[in-house]
């Protein structure tokens, strides 16, 4: 027993070592920061500390008066109440950094509610170490990160489809072809930098502000392996307790890449029906692509659109899946840069 407890402890320190392995092998591209902006002044951390002292000392100091002689109905004095300290600017631990976070909320069956955007893009609302300022600047990154991730998915989009497949929901330690199938799948993705480390590249991160967020995407990450755990009726999936964790693990991982793949379908759905013709589909093959296009025009909400268009790629071939979903990116792209040649420039750093 012990020694395939071990076993798959080392499988799954295995798992983390090639992806390591492989992000440490792809030349991450520059950080891309916004427009210059003033950079704000730097916030030393600080350390709370509660110190106590006499009524007589109070008194000395002036903190603490006695009630006063002339009318004796009158309250005594309270002690000064010592100031608040920001946030922002208290020191952050392994210990305490989940005090500086608001918490993921969880349904009626104690699952975790699904963010509807990157996991590493709700996280920000919720770290509190993070000032207004920066939050105004990291909203300009993000857009700029999200036409990165974009460009990436459209030039992977075989990659993009096969860690869409349900390979990460169903990632099992004892294959080890899984582990390359998956490692190779979100390669080029963990090739944009992973987001916090190009916060900090760009100015925008502090060492507080990574080691919160990181608690707040690892508490995320512990709710989904809790939820697997609790919702599997597998008596075998329940023994394999290091899948559960390299599930969480690799769900996590693919989470950016796959939801801006999502929003890029969705995105589509609007002229996909009127474009269908031009992908080269055999005649029965394009009727139900067409019509699986129409439905996910016609849906109600975002869910339904996208697992509608999700179905519908299904019958494409990843070129196929490309010429769906380029306009889009292009479209985006030339109207971002139209925004950024309107905008007016920022002022340089000290200037």
């Amino acid at each position: 027993m012990k020694i395939g407890m071990n076993a798959k402890l080392g499988m799954l320190v295995a798992v983390a070592g090639l992806a390591l392995s492989s992000l440490a092998q792809v030349n991450t591209p520059p950080a891309q920061k916004p427009a210059p902006w003033p950079k704000e002044t730097p916030q030393e951390p600080v350390t709370t500390k509660v110190e106590t002292m006499s009524a007589k000392e109070a008194l000395e100091k002036g903190l603490l008066q006695t009630k006063d002689a002339s009318n004796p109905n009158a309250p005594a004095a309270q002690p000064a109440q010592p100031q608040k300290t920001d946030p922002a600017a208290q020191a952050v631990t392994k210990q305490n950094a989940h005090s500086f976070f608001k918490e993921w909320e969880r349904d009626g069956s104690g699952n975790v509610v699904r963010v509807d955007r990157p996991l590493h893009w709700a996280a920000i609302e919720r770290n509190t170490t993070i000032t207004p300022d920066t939050r105004k600047k990291i909203d300009t990154f993000i857009e700029q990160r999200r036409q990165k991730v974009e460009q990436a998915v459209l030039e992977n989009i075989a990659q993009i489809r096969e860690l869409d497949s349900g390979v990460v929901e169903t990632f099992s330690m004892s294959d080890r072809s899984m582990l390359s199938k998956v490692n190779a799948a979100a390669k080029p993705f963990i090739g944009l930098g992973a987001f916090p480390s190009e916060l900090k590249k760009s100015d925008l991160f502090t060492a507080n502000n990574i080691q919160v967020h990181q608690a707040i995407v690892d508490d995320y990450r512990r709710l989904l392996i809790d939820e697997m755990k609790r919702n599997t009726t597998s008596e075998e999936d329940k023994k394999a307790v290091g899948d559960f964790v390299a599930r969480g693990f690799w769900i996590t991982i693919a989470d950016e890449s796959r939801k801006v793949y999502y929003w890029m379908l969705s995105d589509s759905a609007e002229t996909a029906a009127d474009r269908v013709g031009t992908f080269g589909l055999a005649a029965d093959t394009e009727a139900k692509v067409k019509d699986l296009f129409q439905q996910a025009k016609a849906a109600k909400d975002e869910g339904e659109r996208v697992a509608k268009m999700r179905e519908a790629v299904g019958n494409l071939t990843p070129e196929q899946t490309k010429m769906l979903v380029e306009p889009v990116v292009r479209q985006a792209s030339g109207a971002q840069k139209s925004s950024s040649a309107a905008a007016p420039t920022a002022p340089a750093d000290g200037q």
